[in-house]
C-alpha cells in the first residue's frame, strides 16, 4: 500500500460513521502506521469491548506502531489490570521503556498455557526486535524454558544473540537444538 493510500484509507476511518466499516478500516493498520493523531486510534481502543464487532481488538493492535505518553499510560494499564494482559502487550512495541521487563517477566512466569506461551514468545520477540536491550534477557529465558515450539525458540535465541546476553546453559543446549537453523546459530 502506498503512502497516498495508507493517508485516503486513514481520512475515511476519521470520518466513517458505520461501525463495520469502521472495523475493517481499522484492521489495515494493524500493517501500517496512522498517519494522524494517535489519539483517534487510542479512542477506538478505549470504547467498550463488544461481541458484535472487532473495533477495540483492532484498535489496540493498531497501537503497536504508535509511541506517545497517553498510549503507554493506556498499555500498561491495561496489562496490569485486564483479566487478558497479553492482549496489550503488542503495545510495547512502540511503547517500551526500560525497566518494562519486569513486567514481562512476571507475566511469562506466570503463564503456563502452551499456547499462550507461543502468543508471549512472539509478542516479546517483536518488542526486542524494535527495542534492542541486555533487559530483554530475563523475560525471554523465561519463555526459552517453558516452550517447544522450535521457530520461536529460534527468534528467542538470535534475539539473546544480538543483545550479548545468551547464557551458557542456552547456549550448550541448543547444540542439539530440533531445528538446525537453530543449532548452527553458535557456530
Amino acid at each position: 500500500m502506498f503512502h497516498e493510500e495508507v493517508n485516503q484509507v486513514a481520512k475515511q476511518l476519521i470520518n466513517e460513521a458505520d461501525k463495520v466499516n469502521i472495523e475493517k478500516l481499522l484492521d489495515i493498520f494493524d500493517f501500517y502506521k496512522f498517519p494522524y493523531d494517535n489519539q483517534i486510534i487510542l479512542d477506538f481502543a478505549k470504547q467498550k469491548r463488544t461481541s458484535k464487532n472487532r473495533i477495540v481488538e483492532n484498535a489496540v493492535e493498531a497501537l503497536k506502531h504508535l509511541k506517545s505518553k497517553d498510549i503507554r499510560d493506556f498499555a500498561i494499564d491495561k496489562i496490569k489490570n485486564s483479566k487478558n494482559p497479553i492482549d496489550f502487550l503488542e503495545i510495547l512495541t512502540s511503547n517500551y521503556k526500560s525497566g518494562d521487563f519486569k513486567l514481562l517477566s512476571e507475566i511469562a512466569d506466570n503463564t503456563n498455557n502452551e499456547h499462550k506461551i507461543e502468543q508471549l514468545a512472539g509478542t516479546y520477540t517483536d518488542i526486542f526486535k524494535a527495542n534492542q536491550t541486555k533487559e530483554c534477557k530475563q523475560p525471554l529465558e523465561i519463555l526459552y524454558n517453558k516452550m517447544n515450539c522450535a521457530i520461536h525458540r529460534k527468534g528467542i535465541v538470535e534475539i539473546l544473540i544480538k543483545n550479548k546476553v545468551l547464557s551458557d546453559k542456552i547456549k550448550s543446549e541448543i547444540l542439539f537444538d530440533s531445528d538446525l537453523e537453530t543449532r548452527n546459530l553458535t557456530k
